[in-house]
Formats: C-alpha cells, sequence, structure tokens
C-alpha cells in the first residue's frame, strides 16, 4: 500500500492535548484578568501612575484579544483533528448497508 496511514485514535488524542492546552489558557486568562481588576487601583498617585491608569485599558484590551485569539485557535486546531479523524474512521469502517 503506497501513500500514508493515519492512526484516529492518535488524531483523537492530539485534540485532547490542545483542548487541555486552551482549558489552561483560559485559566490564565482569568486568573490574569483577576489580577489586573484587583491591582488596578494600586497605581499610584503620581503622575506615572495616572498615565498608567490611562493606557491600562489598551494595553489590558490587546492582551486579552491576543489571548481570546490564542484560546480559538486551540479550540478549533482540537476541533479539527477530530473531524480528520472521524473523517477516517468513516473510510476505513464505513457503515454496513442492510436490505
Amino acid at each position: 500500500m503506497s501513500g500514508y496511514f493515519v492512526q484516529p485514535r492518535a488524531l483523537h488524542r492530539q485534540s485532547k492535548v490542545y483542548d487541555e492546552l486552551a482549558h489552561n489558557a483560559e485559566e490564565v486568562r482569568v486568573e490574569l484578568r483577576a489580577a489586573f481588576d484587583r491591582d488596578r487601583n494600586t497605581l499610584g498617585d503620581d503622575m506615572y501612575g495616572a498615565e498608567l491608569a490611562k493606557q491600562l485599558p489598551e494595553m489590558e484590551g490587546g492582551i486579552f484579544a491576543a489571548l481570546g485569539t490564542h484560546i480559538d485557535e486551540l479550540e478549533r486546531i482540537a476541533s479539527n483533528l477530530n473531524v480528520s479523524a472521524r473523517n477516517y474512521q468513516a473510510v476505513e469502517h464505513p457503515p454496513v448497508k442492510r436490505s
């Protein structure tokens, strides 16, 4: 047989790895959000703290947008691996037609 061989179970296992990575990144996002919320008012009453307070919403937005994109990509990869595994399983084990 020429070509390559795919093990659908291996694809499913890898999808679980990406699911776990996405879950871990989501936990980091939640913890980071809590840290920002907790520490936002500790910037100081000087001109540096005031300037940082002005810039913080944009900085936070960029950080959380990047994390969201990263999590979405991990979830997309996990989903695509599962779809591929199901497709290979369907080809290798087609449903039995009954008359």
